[in-house]
């Protein structure tokens, strides 16, 4: 069998299978025409329809755009990850079921400017983070490498918080997903529904009427729920809802700044201890810019190229064909910027948002760099560096300001029944943290609105 030969084997194995998981928890969208809950986007998607079924039996119709095609997190699988990064995510869980393992959370300064009490705001982060298993030491954790790379980071970086990254990674090696409980959910009464392109919201007055789309490429479809979810990223969301405002919305997007370096040590660096005794580390270093004090964080992973793929967070990253005892090191900065991106900018870009950066910004990037190159120096590594362009790390949020385009339960200025959750919309803070623990947690302010409507019987249809 020639390459060609293979290739076409696996596209029609993983549209058979792909085809076999839609036809046991997918419906005909038709089925459902009046839900009480239509969530448009099935990642943080059905993180909130997740929290709906359990706390009433509302009648929730999930849609995506993308196949069912994966039926877990692709880490927890062996198949390549890079033929689905290129995709864009688009699938039942979209990025979650690709990204979404490194959870840390805002640090405490940026967590007081959210506009909730910090006793609810903490205990809703605990419930999460239990959810997201994200207190179980990983597999091969809590052993010599581990232990000696936070001890030399502590020396080097005595002001830092140096701790074990948090990851929603359990004991046993399980990634979390929002596809983990996908069988439950149905079983429940979810309805979830693949290949859906919604393509217009629908308004009278100050409510959303009725959602129409078009499924699997040719089936037009009209939905009319009760509310309206949007749980799209915040690009997407800029089609649905620009053309029913009736005004124009404040649009605050930011990003993260990303730096990545890499590089190898000998298989001797930590001792000569088997590979299994040596075990991994991925450790979370939490900083602030010296002038502005803006928080950064580098997530520093370290261990023996044979227990990389399956066990380290984002194991593909690196690849080689060393030793498999050889080290391979992995230091990645998160920055927040000092500016969000402007609403209008002299570039030529085709997308809505202008991938520019401040000065502040660009100085901010060299003192990343110096701390990451710190880091590596305490690990013996001369690394190579790669700057991660603007959004295209995949970590784009706040389009949608609570307190300026959206309430603080996520509901859009002007209408009654239709939310954007988180990412999308978003706190008036910015942070350093991964969007995937702060998106679930502040979802949950939405769904006890969303619960709160129901319960009232409103019915803006």
């Amino acid at each position: 069998m020639d390459k060609g030969e293979r290739e076409e084997t696996m596209s029609t194995l993983e549209f058979t299978e792909t085809c076999r998981l839609e036809s046991i928890y997918c419906t005909d969208p038709r089925n459902v025409p009046n839900p009480d809950v239509l969530i448009i986007g099935s990642a943080i998607g059905l993180f909130a329809a997740t929290d709906l079924l359990a706390k009433d039996a509302h009648r929730i119709l999930v849609v995506d755009a993308g196949p069912f095609d994966l039926p877990t997190h692709l880490g927890n699988t062996a198949i390549p990850r890079l033929q689905f990064i290129l995709d864009g995510g688009k699938r039942v869980s979209g990025k979650l079921a690709l990204w979404g393992v490194s959870t840390p959370r805002p640090q405490m300064q940026e967590l007081k400017q959210w506009p909730y009490p910090m006793d609810s705001l903490l205990a809703s982060f605990d419930a999460v983070e239990k959810q997201l298993a994200i207190a179980d030491s990983i597999p091969y954790s809590d052993l010599i490498i581990e232990r000696a790379v936070i001890e030399r980071l502590r020396e080097v970086i005595p002001n830092a918080t140096v701790r074990r990254a948090p990851l929603a990674i359990d004991r046993f090696g399980h990634r979390w997903s929002p596809l983990d409980r996908v069988a439950e959910l149905v079983r429940k009464g979810l309805n979830l529904t693949s290949r859906f392109k919604c393509t217009a919201l629908h308004r009278e007055g100050n409510a959303i009427v009725s959602v129409d789309g078009v499924w699997r490429d040719s089936k037009r479809v009209t939905l009319r729920p009760k509310i309206v979810v949007l749980a799209v990223g915040v690009e997407p969301s800029f089609e649905l809802i620009q053309p029913i405002c009736a005004r124009t919305l404040p649009i605050e997007p930011s990003d993260h700044i990303r730096v990545d370096a890499h590089g190898s040590l000998p298989r001797d660096a930590f001792g000569s201890a088997p590979i299994e005794d040596l075990g991994i580390a991925a450790v979370i270093v939490e900083l602030r810019c010296k002038e502005h004090s803006i928080p950064y964080h580098l997530e520093v992973k370290v261990g023996p190229r044979a227990l990389w793929p399956r066990y380290m967070p984002s194991g593909d990253n690196l690849e080689g064909s060393e030793d498999p005892e050889t080290i391979y090191v992995q230091i990645q900065a998160i920055a927040a910027m000092h500016a969000r991106f402007p609403t209008r900018d002299l570039l030529r870009v085709r997308s809505s948002i202008p991938p520019v950066m401040s000065a502040q910004d660009a100085f901010f990037q060299g003192e990343i760099v110096q701390t990451m190159f710190d880091v590596a120096s305490a690990l013996n590594l001369t690394p190579t560096f790669a700057f991660r362009p603007l959004l295209a790390n995949h970590h784009v949020y706040g389009a949608y300001r609570v307190g300026s385009a959206v309430s603080s339960e996520f509901k859009l200025d002007g209408f009654q029944n239709l939310f954007v959750l988180p990412p999308s919309a978003y706190v008036d803070s910015d942070d350093d943290a991964n969007p995937t623990l702060k998106s679930c947690v502040l979802s949950l302010r939405a769904t006890d609105e969303i619960n709160r409507l129901m319960c009232r019987g409103v019915n803006p249809n």
